[in-house]
């Protein structure tokens, strides 16, 4: 079986192609990535940029299954329309199984809230794919460390502006912070443990080995 990673050369896409490789089954990994230099291994790695569905033919072609990952376009629409080009992409290429990389509490709503553009990704695939699975992540904790770092720096956790990140950038990080509040997030479920083979590390326990201190 030829499973397939688009979006490979990004932290989580990274981390799943290692999994994979780790795991037993005779399965062929395909790394797909705009960056196909920035990946390294035993898995076979293709060129794919979501900005350029003619590619992602090609990139998608032969495979059984696939897991699509998002990307962090800032621009409202863009990943949205990302999201369903990769989807379209392989399709056409006559996948037997896609799994889409969406996130907890999405729901419908208008660019440019955070949940949209997987909102719009869920339905396409649901609409068009012959077998699909939707994963919907939670908040990376790893995310939460670089939180904690920026707080622990700056003295405050909101200096995005003076740090020059772009509007949509901050929009989108002030948008899940406000997620956090209306509790979006509040999701607690078996599914990493089921289907990871290991219990999930507590949040306290990662902040406190990041930022060597067992109080935190």
């Amino acid at each position: 079986m030829k499973i397939g990673v688009s979006g490979a050369s990004g932290h989580l896409g990274k981390a799943v192609v290692s999994e994979l490789l780790q795991r037993a089954g005779g399965h062929e990994v395909v790394a797909i990535t705009r960056t196909p230099e920035t990946v390294s291994g035993p898995a076979h790695v293709r060129f794919g940029d979501y900005d350029r569905p003619e590619s992602l033919a090609e990139a998608y072609a032969g495979l059984d299954r696939l897991l699509i990952i998002t990307t962090v376009a800032p621009e409202p629409g863009k990943r949205g329309a990302q999201n369903v080009a990769a989807i379209d992409a392989a399709v056409k290429a006559g996948l037997k199984h896609i799994a889409f990389m969406s996130a907890v509490g999405t729901r419908r709503e208008e660019e440019p809230a955070r949940g949209a553009s997987y909102w719009r990704g869920e339905q396409h695939l649901i609409a068009t794919a012959p077998a699909w699975t939707i994963l919907r992540m939670n908040f990376y904790a790893e995310a939460f460390v670089q939180l904690a770092q920026a707080a622990l720096g700056q003295g405050v956790l909101a200096g995005l502006t003076q740090a020059g990140l772009p509007a949509g950038a901050i929009n989108i990080v002030t948008g899940i912070q406000a997620s956090f509040a209306a509790g979006l997030f509040d999701i607690v479920t078996g599914d990493v443990e089921r289907l990871g083979g290991r219990p999930p590390r507590p949040l306290r326990d990662v902040l406190a080995a990041a930022l060597k201190s067992p109080s935190v």
